[in-house]
This record gives C-alpha cells, sequence and structure tokens, in this order.
C-alpha cells in the first residue's frame, strides 16, 4: 500500500521542502535553461526539475558513460528510512532524478519488508563485472537508534532498478560465521574504548546482542512509533538464563502486518484475548500467580467490554467492566474471561477463554507477547504499538522486518558492528572492499567476497584503534591507496585525516594520519572520491556532506578539487563552486585571489601565548588553516578581529575558520564590516543569528582596505547556552576579485 507520513513528520516535510526550495532559489539556481555550469557548494543544488536533490551520505559510480549518484532521501527531515535516490548525468553538474531505488516497500529475496520501519545511511554502489550484478550497500538500524549496527545488501542486473535486498537482509559483518571472527555472546571482550592499566591490560566487558531488539512489557519505545509504511511486526517471549542471556526456551511468534493507507475493515468482530490456545481451549498458567491476560479489538472504533466470571458481557451491568488499552488481567485464579467489541449499537460476538492455574510441580508453556494494536488495514500512520508479555519471567524480543526474532544465546557469533562505511573497489586488483567504523573505537577493513555481497570473514583487521574514525572515502593513486576519514562527532564536522598504503590487506601498511583542509573539512564529512578524467591522467574531486541537524533534508554537498603529490600529500582548498571541463574532466575552482594573507592586523586581547602555543592575532592569517597548536583565542566573546589590506581592493569573498573544538557544537555569531580608513565602518555581512559551527565562506563586494569581524556570541547549539570557552579564529582569508 502506499507510504504516509506521521503527521509531524509531513509538516515538517512540507515546510523543510518550502524553506529548502526558497532558501536554494535565492543563492544557487542554474544560471540558465541549459542548467548549471559549475556545481554549487554549501548551497541547494537542484535537479534537472528544479527539486532540491536528496543524495546525502552519497556515493557516484560510472557506467556507460553515464554518472550515477546515490544517497539518503531526507527530504521529511528525519533520520529515519524514506527511501535512497539515484540520480544520472552525463557532465557531473546536471543531475535528472531516476527515482528510488531502495524504499520502505523494497522486498528481500524471502518476500520480507526488510526496510519498512529502519535507518539506511551511506548507501554505496559497485559493479560487479564478473556477475553482470550492480551491488549496493547500506548502513542499517533500527528505527530509534544505532546498536545493531549493521549492513544491508541488495543487487540488481540494471544499474537503475530494481534492487532486490540479498536473502542475508540485514546482518552484522563476520556474523554467525564458522571462523571465530566477531563477537561473541557472554564471552569477556576487551574494551578498549577504556583506559588500561599500569601494565597495558584493558578492562573486558561482556557484550549482549543489540538485535533483535528488546521492549519493556507495556513499553512504546522509539522503534515502536510511527508506523507510516507497510510492515510486519513480530514479538517473542524468551526465557533468560541466569546471567540475562537468551535461551532457546521461547515462545511461538506473535505476528501482525500492517496496510497503510487502505481502508479499515467495517465488519465488527469479536475482540482477542490472550493468552489463548488455537484448539480454544483451558490455557494452564502458572501457578505463582504472575501471568497476564490482555485484550485487544481487531476492529477499529470499537469499544470492548469483559467479564471475569465467566457470564456474558453487558454494557453498563453490574461486573461487566469498559475495557481500557493495555490494562492487564490478572491470571491469579481460575478463571473465565469473556469480551464483545461495541460500536455503534452493534455488538459483535462473545469471545472466550478459560484458564487454569498449573499444577503443583508443573511449568505452564510460554505464551507469545501481546501486539496492542491488531493486525489489518490502516488509513492513516500509527502513531504508537505497545507490547506485553503474558508470561511471567520472560523477556520480549521483536522485529519490524518480517523475520523471527532470533536473539543469539550464550556463546553465539554475533559479527562486528558497522556504521558510517564506505566500499572501494580496488581498479588495480579487482578486490573490493568494506571500510566501517565501528563502536567509536575502531576502523575495521574486510575484504568483500567475489560476489561483492558479503564480507570474506578472515581477512578482517582493526586500525586505528580508540580514535574513533568514521565515513572513509578511498581512492588508488599509482602504487598507493588513499583513505580519508573524520572523527565521529555526530552531526558537527571536525578535522579530516588522510593516510595511504600500498597494500590494503596489511594492517600495518598504513603510514601516519594528517591533517587536510581547514579544522572543520569546511564544514563538511567526506563520502567519496572521485576521479573525474576522461585522458587518463587522474583528476580527483572531493565529495562531502554539509549536514544540517535542524533540517536534514536542507543538507547540502561539498564538491573540491583534490590533489595528491609526489611526496603523499593530499590537499584540497575551499572554493563556493567547482567547475568540471567537460573534454579532459579537469576540476577547478574559484579565481579569487586571496590578499590578507601575512597583513597586519589588530583584534581584542588574547588568552596567553607561547611558542609552543601561538594564540596571537596573527595566527589567524599565517595560511594554516588546519586544527594545529596555534591559532588566534580571544580572552573571551564578544570580540573583534581585522586586517589591514595595505590597500584598496574589490573585495570577493571571506572565508572564516572558526576554531571548533573536536566537533563541537559551538557556533560564532558575526558581523562583517569593510573601513576604507580603519575608523569608519560599512556592515557588509550579518551573521549575527548564526546556527551553524565551523566553516564559512561569504560572499563580499565593494572597495576597501580593512575588513573586521565583530563576533558577539559564541553559541552551543545543543545545550542552548554560550560557549565562550569555544572562541577563536583558525584562519581568516578575505579574497580580491581575480585582476586585483
Amino acid at each position: 500500500m502506499k507510504k504516509i507520513y506521521p503527521h509531524t513528520a509531513r509538516l515538517a516535510l512540507l515546510l523543510g521542502t518550502a524553506l529548502g526550495i526558497a532558501l536554494g532559489m535565492a543563492a544557487s539556481a542554474p544560471a540558465s535553461a541549459q542548467g548549471y555550469t559549475s556545481i554549487p557548494n554549501g548551497e541547494t543544488y537542484f535537479d534537472s526539475a528544479g527539486v532540491a536533490i536528496q543524495a546525502h551520505g552519497g556515493f557516484t559510480v560510472k557506467h556507460d558513460g553515464m554518472y550515477y549518484w546515490v544517497g539518503e532521501d531526507k527530504a521529511h527531515n528525519r533520520a529515519s528510512f524514506r527511501g535512497v535516490a539515484m540520480y544520472k548525468s552525463a557532465d557531473l553538474k546536471n543531475w535528472q532524478l531516476v527515482g528510488a531505488i531502495l524504499t520502505p516497500e523494497t522486498l528481500d529475496v524471502h518476500g520480507n519488508r526488510v526496510l519498512a520501519h529502519c535507518k539506511i545511511e551511506r548507501p554505496k554502489i559497485l559493479f560487479n563485472q564478473a556477475t553482470g550484478k550492480f551491488v549496493l550497500w547500506g548502513h542499517w538500524e533500527t528505527y530509534d537508534g544505532y546498536g545493531p549496527s549493521q549492513v544491508v545488501v541488495a543487487t540488481a542486473d540494471n544499474i537503475e532498478g530494481p534492487y532486490t535486498v540479498t536473502a542475508k537482509g540485514h546482518f552484522r559483518p563476520g556474523e554467525g560465521n564458522t571462523e571465530g571472527v566477531g563477537y561473541h555472546v557472554g564471552i569477556p571482550t576487551p574494551d578498549y574504548g577504556a583506559t588500561p592499566d599500569s601494565s597495558g591490560n584493558y578492562p573486558t566487558f561482556i557484550p549482549k546482542p543489540a538485535y533483535p531488539p528488546v521492549v519493556a512489557s507495556g513499553a512504546a519505545s522509539n522503534e515502536l512509533l510511527n508506523f507510516g509504511y507497510d510492515t510486519t511486526l513480530k514479538a517473542v517471549a524468551v526465557v533468560a538464563d541466569a546471567e540475562g542471556y537468551a535461551t532457546n526456551t521461547r515462545s511461538a511468534v506473535n505476528t501482525v502486518s500492517y496496510n497503510i493507507g487502505a481502508a479499515p475493515s467495517a465488519t465488527l468482530v469479536a475482540p482477542v484475548i490472550a493468552p489463548f490456545t488455537a484448539a480454544g481451549a483451558q490455557v494452564t498458567v502458572n501457578a505463582n500467580k504472575l501471568d497476564k491476560a490482555y485484550i485487544t479489538s481487531p476492529t477499529q472504533g470499537a469499544s470492548v467490554y469483559y467479564t471475569v466470571d465467566g457470564s456474558t458481557p453487558v454494557p453498563g451491568a453490574a461486573g461487566t467492566t469498559l475495557y481500557v488499552d493495555g490494562s492487564a488481567i490478572p491470571l491469579d485464579a481460575n478463571k473465565t474471561i469473556k469480551a464483545i467489541a461495541v460500536r455503534a449499537a452493534a455488538q459483535s460476538p462473545v469471545a472466550s477463554v478459560t484458564y487454569a492455574l498449573a499444577a503443583a510441580g508443573f511449568t505452564a508453556p510460554i505464551y507469545p507477547p501481546v501486539i496492542s494494536v491488531p493486525g489489518g488495514n490502516y488509513a492513516d500512520a500509527i502513531a504508537a504499538v505497545k507490547i506485553y508479555a503474558t508470561s511471567s519471567g520472560t523477556t520480549t524480543y521483536f522485529t519490524a522486518d518480517g523475520k523471527d526474532p532470533d536473539p543469539p544465546v550464550k556463546g553465539g557469533n554475533m559479527g562486528f558492528g558497522s556504521r558510517d562505511f564506505t566500499v572501494f573497489l580496488d581498479p588495480a586488483t579487482g578486490k573490493a572492499y568494506l571500510v566501517t567504523a565501528q563502536d567509536h573505537v575502531y576502523l575495521r577493513v574486510w575484504q568483500l567476497s567475489d560476489d561483492f555481497t558479503d564480507v570474506v570473514p578472515s581477512t578482517q583487521y582493526a586500525m586505528f584503534i580508540n580514535q574513533a574514525r568514521e565515513a572513509p572515502a578511498l581512492v588508488r593513486h599509482g602504487g598507493y591507496i588513499y583513505m580519508l576519514t573524520s572523527k565521529q562527532s555526530g552531526w558537527y564536522p571536525n578535522q579530516l585525516l588522510y593516510t595511504r598504503t600500498q597494500d590494503i590487506a596489511n594492517p600495518s601498511g598504513w603510514e601516519a594520519q594528517r591533517t587536510i583542509g581547514d579544522n572543520t573539512g569546511f564544514h563538511s564529512q567526506p563520502t567519496q572520491i572521485i576521479d573525474t578524467s576522461k585522458t587518463g591522467t587522474p583528476q580527483y574531486v572531493y565529495l562531502g556532506d554539509r549536514w544540517n541537524p535542524a533540517l536534514l533534508g536542507s543538507s547540502t554537498y561539498v564538491w573540491l578539487p583534490l590533489t595528491l603529490a609526489a611526496d603523499g600529500a593530499m590537499r584540497f582548498a575551499w572554493t563556493p563552486w567547482l567547475k568540471i571541463d567537460d573534454a579532459t574532466g579537469k576540476a577547478s575552482g574559484a579565481l579569487d585571489q586571496l590578499v590578507s594573507l601575512g597583513r597586519p592586523v589588530a583584534a581584542t586581547a588574547n588568552v596567553a601565548s607561547s611558542a609552543s602555543a601561538r594564540r596571537t592575532p596573527d595566527q589567524a592569517n599565517d595560511g594554516v588553516i588546519d586544527q594545529g597548536a596555534h591559532f588566534y583565542q580571544p580572552i573571551g566573546a564578544p570580540f573583534f578581529w581585522q586586517v589591514d589590506l595595505q590597500r584598496e581592493v574589490d573585495l570577493a569573498r571571506i572565508d572564516l575558520s572558526f576554531r571548533s573544538v573536536g566537533g563541537s557544537d559551538a557556533a560564532h555569531r558575526y558581523k562583517v564590516s569593510g573601513s576604507h580608513d580603519g575608523a569608519s565602518w560599512t556592515q557588509l555581512f550579518d551573521n549575527s543569528a548564526n546556527s551553524r559551527v565551523g566553516f564559512q565562506s561569504h560572499p563580499l563586494s565593494g572597495t576597501y582596505r580593512y575588513v573586521r569581524i565583530d563576533v558577539s556570541q559564541v553559541w552551543d547549539m545543543v545545550h542552548n547556552q554560550g560557549a565562550s570557552w569555544s572562541a577563536g579564529i583558525y584562519e581568516a582569508s578575505v579574497y580580491a576579485k581575480a585582476g586585483n
């Protein structure tokens, strides 16, 4: 059936899309009917139909002379999965929407909707020459969290689809393999995120599976909210061992299926009293008197009345109770529960279940949990579903992907977690790899199977332990494979690092990491390095995401020319737009001239400075833009910084790398002014309501000798408070128009 958004999400979608288009049209709409001649950076980027491109966390691949770009569709401004969008282009500048190649309705090879109620991030696509298949990888998580840390893989015979999720569905790399790779339930594992003792030994932790999810009786976690797509929900009651791990003593699975956007049944049917037996016979419950019964009604809009003495319910009569959804009926004695559903003047048939306490020494069967919202047709999204345990002493596991919940037992192999990742096809060897972040501790490398749909467990190794690196992007250049990563800091950007190796299979082959770009990657997170060459001489472009946590759908993209030098240095610089030559594929940026480097400065007093940690104002225009030891740090906010360009220049723009501490959430709020004499100032740009952290770039106009930045406030966007501790400027770069 059709998808239905919850009302709040639907409103956010409309507002977010309208806002994104309104903002983007003003700044970066195509200059002519023929489309873009250059790629806009940090601004709304439109497809050929004039709609904002939704390809976040994306990846490009070239096939049959066309470029294809896949990414997350965040038009609903939520982290939950809406779709993986695909676009195609002949020139990398103008993109036509192909459509959604993965949606919540996409099926796996078994016919399950494994994507109906989840999150999918950072989709990547490879072509397998041997199989002729296109293989799409994604980061799969439950709707409300990042505990499972899994991947999902889908394949297609045609690059534009249709795609089908593989038989493994979503899984942790290495999960269940026979070679012993991965976490084992109940087996101590070194906690590399903790501090080692004096002998260098790390404390251990005992992992518990995060999938299938666990729900407390009667709870509706975020995972059980906002069912907006056709979904099959399953729940099972499991007995745990003395250490709290799942055992194989379990109930049958309770299964319900929701058809969203369909007309509900008008038939008035009897309520369902649970637990029950399939034959309708007497139900034996535990003699501890802790088991419970619940009633649900498949008829939407009906009221349920019940009795516990075996009498027929009569609304308003003594002994008949109006059932409140989720009310537990204690099974603390032998009793017969009867119930009816009433809607308007109509009354359903009577439902009846008889319960008996188990005889001494006898353990009652484990009965399935109750799912509060019965399966069927629903016109709108289901706001919340609760799950209730009927059998005492059990733990409830559930899934929303059509697969039976099957928690691993102690000793089972859970594999390694996988979050922000990439896949890489080495053009020199034809081998493909998964490089992924795990548990805020590791970056882990795996070789892919020959068909690219799984990992080869024995090939895995960890790198950058305790460095929390993620969002890798890889490229081969000559005899080296280069890898660029960011640090894990939520939606907020940080200093990017890169490394290289001659042998990706060798864990010890990677060189020491080096910084690239400014202290926030020019406010971006890497997603791919693309070779755009059409001549055989490599021409590299960096593709990154500029996330907007407040409106995810209005997040933008950063495309920058990237160079790799003979000494192994990787470099890119900011440009407001990127041109790609149609004949050669060479990428180039704006021709503005830097005029502020090393010029005289004045500023608010700085904090204490030393030779090893210089904090003086001249550090803000020394040409060093990364997160090194030296930057201008005022005594607090408000503060100002100004530069004397020593002549009148025709201004083009200003680039500002404000201090950001490891991906902090503090935004500088400021105004930019120009002056002829250093005394009288003309406001050039007002960003005093800024909510974006880190790097900023603003177009300027007019001819001036002095440029000044007045920071009125540094504001913590998450905690809604001042953050003067984060005040500072790594680099302030003033550019003049070409020819000055």
